[in-house]
């Protein structure tokens, strides 16, 4: 990778933790999907104005990709979520799956070369994820927990789809996956959730502040990065930056809700940092470089 692309692979962990942290208690207050609904809602709007070109990506598939990768990744994330037998640290650390998965689907479908090395680092990384967020004291309940990993397994399948069926460029993409999950997250809310109108008629100037840095940085400017990494870079490069969430999410806790940041927390965030830098090359060149020229005498 160069040093641009790893600039912009350390964007949307940065705006996905940060909008995660803040989408907690923007959460309590709308439904989940209504939530969403809005959020994509917004992006198509303004995408739609702002972003003239047409689209070159099928509508059947921006439906299916679409479909995977916003509503029911979404809809069982939310699920497993809400279920009194899952615990916030739980769904973080079982959520991260998704990562092994991205690469295991982009090797299946794209057919690109499985690179150990770049998997070495994967493992590293999740490893300091399982120490920033540390393992349960109970075992979660198993359908919520299957819950979730079906839903990293949707959102894993539908970036692949989209870096492999997508004709459009990364800003392009986000308006596709606007587009198209839509009408989907409507029916959804609509079928599955209750409290539309009281949620919009009781929210005042902090819960709509919320759901605007939700949806500006949260989804709009991480996934308009996300989109733009996937033009440029293989799977096994760009997924595993998506590991720095926790340690983003805690960090944005710490600043702006006054959480505790552990020994240990900090110990996981410098594995996850040395897994990504064995992911990304950093420091390869100049290995190489010192191998072929030898010492200095």
């Amino acid at each position: 990778m160069t040093r641009r692309q790893i600039l912009l692979a350390l964007l949307p962990p940065l705006f996905f933790g940060t909008g995660f942290t803040v989408a907690k208690p923007a959460v309590t207050h709308f439904p989940p999907l209504f939530l969403m609904l809005m959020v994509y809602g917004g992006i198509a709007l303004v995408l739609a104005v702002t972003h003239r070109e047409r689209l070159k990506t099928p509508p059947a598939t921006i439906v299916l990709i679409s479909a995977f990768a916003v509503t029911i990744q979404g809809a069982l994330l939310f699920w497993g979520l809400r279920h009194h037998g899952m615990t916030a640290t739980a769904a973080s650390l079982i959520l991260q799956i998704q990562i092994p998965f991205a690469v295991l689907l982009d090797w299946l479908i794209m057919r690109e070369p499985l690179n150990m090395t770049k998997i070495a680092g994967t493992l590293l990384a999740v490893v300091g994820v399982a120490v920033v967020i540390g393992l349960p004291q109970q075992a979660p309940a198993f359908i919520p927990t299957l819950m979730i990993i079906v839903s990293g397994f949707c959102w894993s399948l539908g970036q692949v789809l989209a870096r492999r069926l997508g004709k459009d460029s990364g800003i392009g993409l986000l308006k596709a996956n606007a587009f198209g999950s839509v009408p989907q997250l409507a029916a959804a809310t609509l079928l599955f959730e209750q409290g539309h109108v009281l949620s919009i008629a009781t929210a005042g100037w902090l819960e709509w502040s919320m759901l605007a840095f939700v949806g500006i940085v949260g989804f709009y400017l991480a996934y308009m990065c996300w989109f733009t990494l996937l033009k440029q870079c293989r799977m096994d490069e760009a997924a595993p930056f998506i590991l720095l969430m926790p340690v983003v999410g805690i960090a944005t806790a710490y600043a702006l809700l006054g959480e505790q940041v552990s020994p240990a927390q900090i110990m996981g965030g410098i594995i996850i940092l040395a897994g990504l830098a064995v992911v990304s090359g950093v420091g390869v060149p100049a290995l190489k470089k010192g191998r072929a020229t030898g010492p200095a005498r």
